[in-house]
């Protein structure tokens, strides 16, 4: 076959998301595509809906609240039954666990994931020039794999299951460390020595876990919060505090440049991104991670709206989606 062509189109998509996210992940879905796709498939941390019509390969699910999507082309419980029911070339092979606990992966479910990518690594033949991806999904030892195909392109995650192999460390001031460092990775920004000497101003900073591992990539950051800083962060030769609130932030107490905006503001989506737009015509950012709260059905309902809004003044595409890190909330970047 040829490299990116699909044998068959399969009938269902699927879509992983964070532990207690499925119900809101089906009402997603349901709002955007009506009765067209119906559930089929559920598991804790995956779903998957059976398509009244044809899909199309460029079909994409486009669920903020999932983590990863892509069409479902079966089970399997071996490296040579993934082969038979591959319907197109792949150029890389995911693996990752169903059940993903907030804080990261331990090593040693890695290793088993490991294992059977080797596995499948093995047998199965790549295409470099292919745009499809295999992911391969497992749950306990007793469960077959699920397999998933998704089609690299902007706002894709590089990780396998969105995941980059890191854990939340002991010393990190808060858990907005592991929030920041999942983002990075999704932008592609994570590369070591990529952000050093960059400027990042970070609305809602306290106590300082987002801007402790800005700090430790060399970057220059300017916190603007109310609240208290974590020691260490306000000793740090790159950071500077503004102990103001976003709305009464002077416009002189800024640089002329900045390289990413970042908000983990504990307000209301349309309020962050008023002070957002507001900012972000002064600074003019390369890129945006914002953190929007979604407290409850009215905020849920109204994300999209909320994205189309953002679109008028990012910088670049605007892309939506619920990390593992996140809780009642869903990470927004512009690159």
């Amino acid at each position: 076959m040829a490299s990116g062509q699909m044998q068959k189109m399969p009938e269902f998509v699927f879509a992983t998301c964070r532990a207690g996210s499925e119900a809101a992940l089906k009402r997603e879905v349901a709002a955007r595509h009506g009765g067209w796709l119906t559930p089929a498939f559920m598991r804790p941390q995956l779903m998957t809906w059976k398509a009244r019509s044809p899909l199309r390969e460029d079909f994409v699910l486009d669920a903020a609240f999932a983590a990863v999507t892509g069409f479902s082309i079966g089970m399997a419980r071996s490296a040579q039954e993934v082969v038979e029911k591959m319907p197109a070339q792949v150029s890389a092979v995911h693996v990752f666990p169903r059940v993903v606990e907030e804080d990261g992966v331990p090593p040693e479910e890695w290793a088993r994931m490991d294992e059977v990518h080797a596995q499948i690594s093995a047998a199965l033949p790549r295409e470099p020039t292919s745009p499809w991806v295999l992911d391969v999904i497992l749950g306990t030892e007793a469960e077959p794999w699920f397999l998933g195909l998704h089609r690299r392109g902007p706002g894709s995650h590089p990780h396998p299951g969105a995941l980059p192999r890191i854990t939340l460390p002991a010393e990190a001031p808060s858990r907005a460390w592991l929030k920041m460092e999942q983002a990075l990775a999704w932008l592609g920004l994570d590369a070591p020595g990529r952000l050093a000497g960059c400027n990042a101003l970070e609305l809602g900073s306290a106590p300082g876990g987002a801007s402790w591992a800005l700090l430790q990539r060399g970057m220059k950051v300017i916190g603007v919060d109310t609240g208290a800083m974590d020691p260490r962060v306000l000793a740090h030769p790159n950071f500077k505090h503004l102990r103001t609130t976003a709305g009464d932030l002077p416009r002189a107490a800024l640089p002329a440049q900045i390289d990413l905006l970042i908000s983990d503001m504990n307000l209301r989506p349309g309020l962050v991104l008023r002070y957002v737009e507001r900012l972000a015509a002064f600074i003019q950012p390369r890129w945006l991670i914002l953190t929007l709260k979604i407290n409850d059905a009215d905020v849920e309902a109204y994300l999209p709206t909320f994205l189309q809004q953002l679109r008028r003044f990012a910088p670049g595409e605007v892309f939506a989606r619920q990390l593992h890190a996140n809780r009642r909330e869903v990470t927004v970047v512009s690159l």
